[in-house]
């Protein structure tokens, strides 16, 4: 990783009713809301629908947050499950990100992988 600013990408393949978003850097919580709130907006057409969707996130180049950003991303993840999100995957996490992460996601289908193929397989076989 070259940098420690925050940056991500997002978008919604309604073909396989899959979220996608790509998140790297150390954020603030302040910044992580803008972030969340973004994600949301993208998965408001599975969520206006009822219908059931999958997320991949590609953390590759994402590092450990603070406790209180790390509440607000389990506290999306709870309202996604909420709203209909059935699996979560998570691609090339460093070592402490995953740590943090199989934190966040107990009690959620949440796996971890190293490609995005492999994670897509997984994520199809449930929807």
């Amino acid at each position: 990783m070259a940098s420690l600013a925050p940056s991500s990408s997002l978008r919604a393949d309604r073909s396989y009713q899959e979220l996608y978003f790509a998140i790297a850097g150390f954020w603030t919580l302040e910044e992580m809301n803008v972030f969340l709130a973004d994600l949301a907006r993208t998965a408001l057409p599975f969520i206006k629908n009822k219908e059931r969707f999958t997320a991949l996130g590609n953390l590759s180049d994402f590092v450990p947050q603070d406790r209180q950003t790390a509440e607000a991303i389990r506290s999306s993840l709870l309202e996604a499950t909420r709203n209909g999100l059935i699996r979560f995957a998570v691609v090339s996490p460093p070592p402490l990100v995953k740590m943090q992460y199989k934190r966040i996601g107990e009690g959620m289908d949440v796996a971890f992988f190293d490609d995005e193929t492999n994670a897509r397989g997984w994520l199809r076989e449930a929807v």
